[in-house]
């Protein structure tokens, strides 16, 4: 299994705000970073409430960029994982072909409602691949009903066959084939036949079925016989961000020189700042490499212990956190 290392390249660019909130989905970080890359970032999907800071994974390519990952399930054939609901943590991509179990890693789960309901979103993204066939569902939405109903668990996805856009290599009969719906499914809104035909196309996850012989893993299908491998994602997006009112950051102005450095950095503050300033450098990885206070609106730092490379320079005080790039090279 591949080793995910979260990308810290996010907070290069993105300030927090007065309260140390960081961006709360994958469309403010691509709104504040255009360029930045897809992978796994750290976001505060409620900002300053009660769920904690976590890692997620940002598709920044498909339809603009700026979508974030809210169920993840490869899943192999013959097999029957339990679903796992996430409460704090979002699932991160791993493998994205067929013929991998990932049950019981990172890249397993979905969103429970709550934390669903604290990720700002208005538009939707189903793909689902399976061993079955060679159909693919991939579509996006903005239909209110089925948001509001992964929000909360109640209501149901009815009207979303009317109301879809499919991408390029969208080639399954759902959702315009949906004939049924299922409603209040709680925090197995988006697994339990969100998308459904009778008893021919369905997007089922561990379901089980008196009539069939196996577990229900489904993909625009009922094979109902067997188990094929599957693939299912749900990635949701923000598109009105304007003014990012959740990421009101008021950078530090200052200068830091040289960069890249090689044994001393010199930072300059431009604008107040608090004197209980504290300077600490990590590693790409995420390793805290040096940690000391800031005592003047002018410092020097030793850095001739750092081996070269990108590090992650973090000034915290009473403002919030500033992030800066920093270069090591000799």
């Amino acid at each position: 299994m591949r080793n995910y290392s979260i990308l810290l390249a996010v907070l290069l660019v993105a300030s927090v705000n007065s309260n140390g909130q960081t961006p709360r989905n994958c469309s403010q970080i691509l709104s504040i970073n255009p360029s930045a890359a897809s992978g796994a970032y750290i976001i505060d999907p409620d900002g300053a409430g009660v769920l904690p800071s976590m890692n997620c994974y940002c598709d920044m390519t498909t339809d603009g960029g700026g979508w974030t990952l809210i169920l993840n399930y490869n899943h192999l054939a013959s097999t029957n994982p339990t679903l796992k609901i996430r409460t704090d943590s979002l699932p991160l991509q791993g493998n994205t072909t067929l013929g991998f179990d990932e049950s019981n890693s990172m890249f397993w789960g979905h969103a429970d409602t709550a934390l669903t309901n604290a990720i700002p979103f208005d538009e939707i993204r189903f793909y689902g691949i399976s061993s079955e066939h060679n159909r693919i569902i991939h579509f996006k939405s903005s239909h209110t009903g089925t948001i509001s109903y992964f929000k909360t668990g109640i209501g149901s996805t009815a009207g979303i066959s009317s109301s879809f856009t499919g991408f390029g290599n969208h080639s399954a009969f759902l959702p315009v084939a949906i004939d049924m719906s299922v409603s209040n499914r709680g925090n197995y809104a988006m697994t339990d036949y969100p998308l459904w035909t009778g008893s021919a196309y369905h997007w089922y996850l561990g379901g089980v079925d008196l009539n069939c012989t196996g577990t229900r893993w489904e993909v625009d299908d009922y094979p109902c016989i067997n188990v094929p491998s599957t693939f299912h994602q749900i990635w949701v997006k923000q598109n009105n961000i304007t003014g990012l009112q959740n990421l009101e950051h008021e950078k530090m102005q200052m200068n830091l020189w040289p960069n890249p450095a090689q044994d001393i950095l010199n930072i300059t503050f431009l604008n107040e700042y608090s004197p209980k300033a504290i300077l600490k450098i990590y590693k790409s990885t995420g390793q805290l490499v040096s940690s000391e206070s800031i005592l003047d609106n002018t410092s020097q730092i030793n850095v001739s212990s750092l081996n070269n490379g990108f590090y992650l320079l973090a000034i915290e005080s009473e403002k919030g956190i500033y992030y800066q790039k920093l270069t090591i090279q000799r």
